[in-house]
């Protein structure tokens, strides 16, 4: 798995500030607790990724001091993604262990799905899609017995498991049913990570032009959504389809795109990928 596509999954959870807000007016506690919320999204969106664990991990040890099960979770399932960006992995798993290993905390059951998701993302990136599998299943399991929004997410994840095992017919009808699941509850971020699972699995079949239409629509739902790392990852898989259909110029033009973007979203480890494939080229 590429480091673009580790990204690109990894983002695919996060929840900026996503415990549930309360009923009452703040309490000063609570107040701090949102703050250091809304700072690590700033940090997120600035390309501040040492700087939003900072946050996230002040966040947590709010939560912590008052026993907020919904705000712990919250912040844990936040610092695993942040970390696994920074390409701390261990960390990574540590802050899910928060929610996973404690099964007499009451959380919410909409944050243990959302914690087995990113166990079975960190399990892609880790290439162990085996136990990726195991974890998706285990999701799967408690999406049947909840009101389940992330059904999206956890079909594209189950795309990718199928991808990574080399059922790229498997993956491609995943996708799309992620994309059509997304597409009905507006959840336009999904649409488009299921158009690019869609993409990919296409370009493994040897479709070369189906691919590179479903890349495009995800690119231009990204677009609208401004999010920087799925537009690098369109863009790379773009060039990848391209190239594969032996369009050398358009699969450079991509590649540079891709460059660009990585530059003005301060993210050093894309563009020095981005880099390394120019060269190659």
């Amino acid at each position: 798995m590429t480091p673009l596509l580790r990204s690109a999954l990894a983002a695919a959870l996060l929840c900026a500030g996503c415990a549930t807000p309360p009923s009452a007016p703040p309490t000063p506690m609570a107040a701090r607790l949102a703050e250091a919320n809304v700072r690590a999204a700033a940090a997120v969106r600035a390309g501040d990724h040492a700087g939003a664990a900072r946050r996230y991990e002040e966040a947590l040890a709010l939560a912590r001091s008052v026993e907020d099960a919904d705000a712990i979770a919250a912040s844990a399932l936040n610092l695993s993604v942040v970390y696994q960006w920074l390409g701390r992995d261990a960390e990574a798993r540590d802050a899910l262990k928060i929610v996973l290993d404690d099964p007499r905390r009451a959380f919410p059951e909409r944050r243990r799905l959302q914690a087995e998701l990113r166990r079975a993302i960190l399990e892609l990136a880790a290439g162990n899609p085996a136990a990726a599998g195991e974890w998706a299943a285990r999701a799967e399991r408690r999406c049947e017995r909840f009101a389940c929004e992330l059904a999206p997410a956890l079909l594209n994840i189950k795309s990718q498991i199928a991808l990574e095992g080399g059922s790229s017919g498997s993956a491609a009808l995943l996708a799309q049913q992620a994309a059509e699941a997304a597409r009905s509850r507006g959840d336009r971020a999904e649409q488009a990570n299921g158009l690019r699972n869609l993409g990919r699995a296409r370009l493994v079949s040897g479709e070369h032009a189906a691919a590179i239409v479903a890349l495009e629509q995800a690119l231009v739902i990204d677009h609208s959504l401004a999010d920087p790392r799925k537009i690098h990852a369109d863009l790379i898989e773009l060039a990848r389809a391209a190239a594969a259909a032996g369009d050398r110029d358009a699969a450079r033009g991509y590649l540079e795109r891709a460059q660009s973007v990585s530059h003005a979203a301060r993210d050093p480890r894309g563009a020095e990928e981005m880099e390394v494939q120019l060269r190659l080229k």
